[in-house]
């Protein structure tokens, strides 16, 4: 019996009914795009995470010459609040060196004027 249907389907053909696309071909094409774009987004997580450990060094560096760049601004405005300051402090010595030299000729005239008037008595 197979023998005959098998003989017999050539002269069917023409009454065969063709079916271009079945119903699984739309449900494999949302599969594949499913997959592609899974596939997509599990490569777009895997890179992030992967330049994510590669970067963070470089975030660190980057982190540290901020701060080292905050450190020498203040270690510089100190330098100079330093050197401010023993301007000031060498300003100040010099005029009481010359306070100083003014009092002694002061002293020394008074000790003039109080020999020479108890002369005169």
């Amino acid at each position: 019996m197979s023998i005959r249907h098998w003989r017999a389907a050539p002269g069917n053909l023409a009454r065969v009914r063709l079916v271009l696309a079945q119903g699984r071909a739309r449900r494999g094409w949302v599969v594949w795009c499913a997959l592609v774009v899974a596939a997509l987004l599990a490569g777009a997580a895997g890179s992030h995470l992967y330049w994510r450990e590669r970067l963070a060094p470089l975030q660190r560096q980057v982190v540290a010459l901020k701060e080292l760049q905050q450190l020498q601004q203040g270690l510089e405005q100190s330098r100079l609040q330093l050197r401010v300051s023993e301007a000031r402090g060498h300003e100040l010595e010099r005029q009481i060196d010359a306070l100083n030299q003014r009092l002694r000729e002061s002293q020394d005239e008074l000790t003039f004027y109080r020999k020479t008037r108890d002369a005169k008595r």
